[in-house]
């Protein structure tokens, strides 16, 4: 039987993700989050002016979202729970999150890993994020809805809310402490003559 074209694409992605693969996650996460603090409108290409500014919102957010995904899946990693999704609603060896070390690998799709919606479920069950976890949590989730909203449909006009950005890198930099001894420090530009930053130094 022939595979179907969505199969044999998906099979050039296929992989069960290991422990030591959280860095790369990490990585490939902060030049996202690096991209939508410092993209200017002028860094749009093949767009009418009037859009040009809506677009770059767009890739902003496009970016906040996917790298904050990547961020979860670097954490889950990191302290070596599986990303990879089971097999036909198996839950083998307890339950939901799965130690790497404690699964048949067999048991786990190579090509599908969990959503964003789940890691969240059970982010909190993976580290103590104590009396931060308010703030982590709200801005997860306003990322988590950039990247469906922009993923997704296409609108003219977007509301936007300066706070929501704000909520965002507090987030973050909390998430970063806790999760990775880390101080972040992150700002989106938005406005005329708003300066961006993006830099990252170890806690010790």
């Amino acid at each position: 039987m022939n595979k179907s074209i969505e199969r044999e694409i998906k099979d050039q992605y296929a992989k069960f993700f290991r422990t030591e693969d959280w860095l790369i996650f990490k990585k490939t996460a902060e030049y996202y989050l690096e991209n939508a603090s410092k993209i200017l409108r002028d860094d749009i290409q093949f767009s009418i002016e009037p859009l040009k500014l809506l677009r770059r919102n767009v890739q902003k957010r496009l970016y906040i979202g996917i790298a904050c995904e990547l961020l979860l899946k670097a954490l889950f990693l990191k302290n070596r729970y599986c990303i990879n999704r089971v097999k036909n609603k198996r839950d083998p060896n307890g339950n939901f999150p799965y130690r790497i070390n404690d699964i048949n690998i067999d048991d786990f799709k190579d090509d599908d890993t969990l959503t964003f919606n789940k890691l969240m479920e059970k982010l909190y069950n993976i580290v103590d994020f104590k009396k931060d976890k308010d703030v982590i949590d709200k801005g997860l989730r306003i990322a988590k809805v950039f990247r469906n909203k922009e993923g997704h449909v296409v609108v003219l006009h977007h509301d936007f809310d300066p706070q929501n950005y704000r909520d965002i890198e507090a987030s973050l930099i909390a998430f970063y402490k806790i999760a990775f001894n880390q101080f972040l420090r992150l700002k989106f530009s938005f406005g005329d003559g708003e300066e961006a930053v993006f830099e990252i130094t170890n806690v010790d």
